[in-house]
């Protein structure tokens, strides 16, 4: 297409609603999918969604000065407001985890620390007001005696081709209503409802909701041997525990924790676009970041993807400002990158490889200093990533002895046979462990995408939940710009997507950092274009040819990822169907119907609340409303280490010396769990019939025959 195709005009002379027109319209054809999908859903958001807002805001407030005095004061609004944003979250996640362990956090200390955030944003607001009231002063107190200046010229209006231009953004822009509308719909329904892939959530259920709800319960943060998912940097997941003390109940907080997390891919989007070119460039990276599937699919979950990708996005901005025309890193930006990379780190041991150290190394290797300037900032850099995450590795090494616990050096109650049992557990099948077998996973999970026999036009095309889009406008990112940030961007595209290879057992998932760079380069198509001179003499601006094309790739990417969550959703609205029929719910009638799964678990209906319940098997423990014996599959189940040289009726003694009253043998995660992970080789129902001999007694027996049953509930006689 030629360089004046009036698909998309130049906008230079666009007025400043440009930059708010496209976003808010964005925002209406969201509002109006969800309530296509659902209209309870809005209930829901301006209740439970409130608390997430207001820990928002005041992660902001608690920010901003650090920011300013981080010198941020003179960047955008949007920059301002994502480094503060990055900088309070981490403040209050670590003032949790401070008070948590001190038991000094309660529901009144809670919204202390959110009061006090929203008072400092508030300060900050309105001592930035009354400078630049002071500024406006002095400037007309030097204006007074001055011969009079010549009128300013009239700023333009809304012409013909700007009005064009606006509408065209606000059209591509609104290829995100979509992804946010089920992004923010799936956010609304309980925990384990969404999605297949995700085992319906079992991780949220297991650990990620589960241990702040066993220390909100406790009333203090402690360790949890029967849980070691629970030593995992708990970046995000202290927020989900602010959030249970700001809502008086983990069950009360369980669908604000979920809309938090949405909320953190707002924002990593946001901070991409805040540190991409103004104008289309920013708009293209917006749309190629938003429209990524993995964002709203992870974001309907209680999950820490979100968060790290959001420091990772300021992080990777604030070093991508070094390349300007001064080329220096000043201590308080490599202070202010290395202190988010350090946040990434606390949601996820692996954003120590993929994020902080990959955009270190990426930087250094890039930026056009002096080696010893290098060095000095990268020395800055990594010492604020490690002091950040540093709450988290000193908590593990005074309760475990090891700070990556339970990594490398092992620590307590986590033996040799259990870190071989992680290995085995998270290895690669033998057959894909190869580089060539490797290679065949990358592409099914990075960029496999096949047409299919249902749908028509561009319905037909499946692909991953990366999309294409992405991975295609990032690499022409490279080769059109062939920068120095296009290139420290790419080198640290490939040191993720080598460390994801070789390191991981490679689910997509943990890939998700690869959006952050790949997404900045997509912004790299339409850079800015340096000046050239005309023939005669004069300075035109070198036309960006390929400014149409790069925009229609970006609008079919983003079409083509909406229509692969569309049909997830469909897919797994059908997959709960059956149980519709039964309950007379649909899925749109799960919004909000937490205390619902409460009440339907069946071991809360099958015991009384005085009930104290060891399970066998399951671990998605999060909704049981009982006193809890459970061991993940990982960590060390006391009795059933102790029945191996016992036998049944001394088993049972160990149950009723410890107050157990009932147990529960899930036999359905047992046999899933001893195909794949491992599982205690006690643990059969010849065993259990030995139990039943001893005394154990079923509950509520059913016609159901024991070979198949997939649970049993037991109870305990008390002697």
């Amino acid at each position: 297409m030629s360089a004046d195709s009036p698909l998309i005009p130049d906008s230079s002379s666009a007025p400043r609603a440009a930059a708010v027109v496209p976003p808010f319209v964005a925002a209406v054809g969201a509002a109006a999918y969800l309530t296509l999908l659902a209209p309870n859903a809005w209930l829901v958001l301006l209740t439970d969604g409130a608390l997430s807002v207001a820990v928002v805001a005041a992660a902001a407030g608690w920010g901003a000065w650090p920011a300013v005095w981080l010198g941020f004061r003179r960047r955008s609004v949007m920059q301002q407001t994502c480094v503060a944003a990055a900088l309070g979250l981490g403040i209050l996640a670590t003032a949790t985890l401070a008070l948590g362990v001190a038991a000094a956090l309660n529901r009144p200390v809670a919204w202390g620390l959110v009061i006090a955030g929203g008072v400092l944003g508030l300060a900050r607001i309105q001592y930035r007001q009354g400078q630049r009231a002071k500024t406006g002063i002095g400037a007309a107190k030097q204006g007074r005696g001055a011969p009079e200046a010549a009128a300013p010229e009239p700023r333009p209006g809304l012409t013909a081709a700007p009005v064009r231009d606006l509408a065209l953004r606000s059209l591509v822009l609104l290829t995100l209503a979509v992804p946010a509308g089920i992004m923010l719909f799936g956010a609304t329904l309980p925990p384990g409802v969404l999605w297949n892939g995700e085992a319906r959530g079992y991780d949220v259920l297991e650990y990620h909701l589960q241990a702040p709800k066993e220390h909100y319960e406790a009333g203090r943060i402690h360790f949890l041997p029967h849980n070691v998912y629970a030593q995992f940097p708990q970046q995000m997941e202290s927020l989900y525990l602010l959030l249970m003390h700001l809502a008086g109940g983990p069950y009360e907080a369980a669908i604000a924790a979920q809309i938090l997390h949405a909320l953190c891919g707002i924002l990593t989007v946001l901070a991409l676009a805040a540190w991409a070119p103004p104008g289309w460039p920013r708009i293209v990276v917006a749309v190629v970041a938003g429209s990524v599937p993995w964002l709203a699919y992870l974001g309907c979950l209680a999950y820490v993807e979100l968060g790290m990708l959001f420091f990772a996005a300021v992080a990777a901005g604030v070093l991508l400002d070094r390349f300007g025309p001064s080329n220096t890193l000043d201590w308080r930006s490599a202070l202010t990158a290395g202190v988010c990379a350090g946040l990434a780190c606390g949601c996820k041991y692996t954003a120590v490889v993929l994020v902080a150290a990959g955009l270190g190394v990426a930087w250094f290797l890039t930026v056009p200093q002096p080696v010893s300037a290098r060095l000095r900032g990268l020395a800055i850099y990594g010492i604020a990533a490690l002091l950040t995450f540093s709450p988290w590795l000193v908590r593990n090494a005074v309760w475990t002895g090891n700070p990556v616990y339970p990594f490398v050096f092992g620590g307590a109650n986590w033996s040799p046979e259990q870190a071989e049992q992680w290995q085995r557990g998270h290895a690669l099948p033998e057959e894909a462990a190869s580089l060539a077998g490797r290679a065949q996973t990358a592409f099914r999970e990075l960029l496999r995408w096949h047409l299919s026999e249902s749908g028509t036009g561009l319905g037909r095309i499946r692909t991953t939940l990366f999309g294409s889009a992405l991975f295609v406008l990032g690499v022409l990112g490279l080769i059109i710009s062939r920068s120095r940030p296009a290139w420290m961007l790419m080198i640290w595209s490939v040191l993720v997507f080598v460390s994801w290879a070789l390191w991981t057992h490679m689910p997509g998932r943990f890939a998700v950092p690869l959006i952050v760079p790949m997404a900045l380069l997509a912004g790299q198509t339409l850079r800015p274009a340096q000046r050239v001179k005309d023939p005669e003499g004069g300075a035109d601006p070198r036309k960006p040819t390929l400014r149409t094309p790069i925009v229609v790739l970006a609008v079919i990417g983003a079409t083509l990822n909406a229509g692969t969550l569309a049909r997830l959703l469909v897919e797994h609205d059908r997959f709960w169907m059956p149980t519709a029929r039964q309950t007379g719910s649909s899925l749109p009638g799960l919004v909000g119907f937490t205390d619902g799964f409460v009440e339907a678990d069946e071991l809360n209906r099958a015991t009384r609340p005085d009930a104290h319940i060891l399970l066998v098997g399951r671990a998605n423990v999060f909704y049981i409303a009982r006193r809890l014996h459970y061991t993940v599959v990982f960590s060390r189940d006391e009795w059933l280490e102790f029945a191996r040289d016992a036998d049944a009726r001394v088993c049972l003694d160990w149950l009723r010396t410890r107050g157990v009253t009932h147990v529960s043998f899930s036999w359905s995660e047992i046999d899933r769990l001893a195909g794949t992970y491992g599982f205690a080789k006690i643990v059969t129902r010849a065993w259990v019939r030995e139990l039943e001999a001893a005394g154990l007694r079923r509950v509520r027996p059913t016609s159901e025959p024991a070979s198949v049953a997939s649970s049993e509930l037991y109870e305990v006689p008390q002697e």
